[in-house]
């Protein structure tokens, strides 16, 4: 009972360790004060170092947990970098007025220390729950799914948006979050440990066969991986539906204001509808490691496909008839399907891979963010071409919404495709 409650506290510190961590996700918010200083375009750019940094922190931290390096020390390292990236964006970049300390700041180090935190605090924690790796993969990517909403609103509320019409100026709410993140991570790195040689974990129901459900089909290692179809069919499958998510996210308000015009009145009203996308991202991480743990892998990669297409269609809906409800309807649905995408990865990574080389493996299986994300900018560029082709804003994006509903439906055909191991036909999924 004892060990049961100390997994569900590591539990508990892993989600508010990632909460911090998943703030550089916040830069669409985090950036609005700065447009005072440099172009909207400049700025886009550190969305995509960040992205790509934090791919690299994770196979850093990968490669430095395999050398001996232990989590107290990737925690550390992750709260120094999280510190200067944070303290370098305000203070140099404020004394400068150049915007690449934001880039080397923000994108680079606050890009590896959240791919450190993001790796050490997976692979450590989930260790925890091998009868549970589904759930506890949705559990911990809850906090870094909702922290650029929790955490852009309180950031949001007490900066200061127009460069001195009151409020906080941006470069000392940095400071204040570098400093935050510092301390959290520190905590973390204190409290947070793996489970001993002795542990053993509650074991579930077993089935017919009388196995042992929490064990992996297979151990495999990181050199090993590239040369295994499933790796190569999820990684694509993952790949497909990350444009999706990240193509609602990324045009959010756009969409929302083409589909319900009266938006552009209440600018606050928008945001919390938008902000939708991020609170059951969260919510369908939980909901969809669930349906991996009790329903195994198959269907929930198909059952996130789609979800993702009915919330296409819903979103075109919202587009022709002009629905406020349309549009919740399918800004929820968007959310739900995207966050169980991040949950999949992490526990069909478990489950397929195992957990002795987890660490290693999951980074690989994270740089689908880095395809993702020029996909999802081509995305936005076909829609932009359609505009000034001729096509009216709605039109644009309804021929956007069926684009990405046919990838969803191309992803749905390759999860077919993935199979057991053959040396695992026996065992449940």
């Amino acid at each position: 009972m004892k060990t049961i409650k100390k997994r569900w506290a590591y539990a508990v510190i892993g989600i508010i360790v990632l909460l911090f961590a998943g703030l550089v996700y916040a830069w669409t918010t985090f950036s609005k004060p700065l447009t005072n200083l440099w172009s909207q375009n400049a700025l886009t750019w550190t969305s995509t170092i960040v992205m790509s940094f934090f791919c690299i922190g994770g196979l850093l931290s990968g490669i430095m947990q395999k050398k001996g390096i232990n989590i107290r020390n990737n925690l550390m390292i992750s709260a120094v970098l999280l510190l200067a990236g944070f303290a370098i964006s305000a203070l140099l970049g404020k004394m400068t007025g150049s915007i690449l300390f934001i880039y080397i700041g923000f994108g680079m180090l606050g890009g590896l220390g959240t791919g450190f935190a993001y790796n050490v605090i997976l692979s450590a924690v989930s260790a925890w729950f091998p009868d549970k790796q589904g759930l506890i993969s949705g559990i911990l990517l809850m906090g870094f799914g909702i922290s650029p909403f929790l955490m852009g609103l309180v950031y949001a509320a007490n900066v200061d948006q127009m460069d001195g019409k009151g409020g906080i100026p941006w470069y000392i709410c940095f400071l204040a979050i570098g400093i935050g993140c510092f301390v959290i991570m520190m905590i973390g790195s204190f409290t947070i440990k793996k489970p001993g040689k002795d542990f053993t974990a509650p074991q579930p129901k077993v089935k017919k066969q009388g196995k042992n459900t929490t064990e992996p089909f297979e151990e495999v290692e990181t050199r090993q991986l590239v040369k295994k179809i499933n790796f190569w069919l999820m990684f694509i499958w993952a790949t497909i539906t990350t444009i999706a998510g990240m193509t609602v996210v990324f045009l959010g308000t756009p969409i929302a204001t083409a589909a319900v015009p009266q938006l552009n009145d209440n600018a606050s009203f928008l945001a919390v509808i938008v902000g939708l996308i991020s609170i059951f991202n969260g919510i369908g991480r939980i909901l969809f490691g669930s349906i991996f743990d009790k329903a195994g892998y198959k269907p929930t990669l198909l059952t996130i496909c789609a979800v993702f297409i009915a919330a296409m269609g819903i979103l075109i809906l919202a587009m022709v008839s002009g629905s406020l409800i349309f549009l919740i309807l399918g800004y929820i649905a968007t959310g739900l399907s995207f966050g169980g995408v991040t949950t999949s990865q992490s526990a069909f990574c478990n489950k397929f891979f195992g957990a002795k080389h987890y660490a290693q493996n999951l980074p690989i299986m994270v740089l689908v963010i880095i395809p993702a994300s020029f996909g999802m900018k081509l995305v936005q560029s076909i829609q932009t071409g359609l505009t000034e082709g001729g096509l009216t804003e709605t039109s644009a994006y309804i021929v956007v919404l069926i684009g990405v509903a046919a990838i969803c439906l191309l992803a749905g055909i390759i999860a077919l495709f993935i199979k057991k191991p053959g040396s695992a036909k026996k065992q449940s999924v």
